[in-house]
């Protein structure tokens, strides 16, 4: 019947609705996650830079053969 059709539709739109939100969390978890692991490389970025310093500086301290 027309009234079961129309509850079948409104269950279907609430539980693609419950799905969007719970997709729109692990989206968001995501971006956090990814925000932290850019900041992480980033500081080992620059911690390896200053390790190449370091021993390009050391390199030029070493006696020449």
């Amino acid at each position: 019947t027309k009234g079961r059709q129309a509850m079948s539709v409104v269950k279907d739109a609430v539980a693609a609705m419950k799905e969007v939100l719970v997709l729109t969390e692990k989206v968001e978890q995501a971006g956090k996650t990814l925000t932290e692991l850019s900041r992480e490389l980033r500081d080992h970025d620059r911690r390896l830079v200053r390790l190449e310093t370091y021993i390009e500086i050391a390199q030029r301290q070493l006696p020449k053969h």
